[in-house]
């Protein structure tokens, strides 16, 4: 693809976004985070995402310019905003 060659070239880094369900969890907002994670997808931000086989949360994988610009992101995550889950970026040197 045309996109993943230009993100190639300017070398963006990439971010994984670790999410852990908290005791509270009640999954409202699950619905609006796969939406999010398929606008994610179709903006070509996201690589990778899914679900931890032990229903413990999940993880997706991310490219951005800087650690700020990858939380901004996350910070748009539905389930973020709801404050359901315990959220860790880590630059990512895949």
């Amino acid at each position: 693809m045309i996109t993943q060659m230009v993100k190639e070239v300017i070398k963006l880094k990439k971010y994984l976004v670790f999410i852990e369900r908290k005791e509270t969890f009640a999954g409202n907002s699950i619905p609006e985070h796969r939406n999010f994670i398929q606008t994610l997808r179709e903006r070509q931000v996201l690589i990778t995402a899914g679900g931890f086989a032990d229903q413990s949360g999940g993880a997706y994988l991310i490219s951005a310019d800087t650690l700020e610009e990858a939380l901004a992101i996350v910070h748009q995550d539905p389930m973020y905003v709801e404050n359901e889950c315990l959220y860790k970026v880590k630059e990512w040197l895949a």
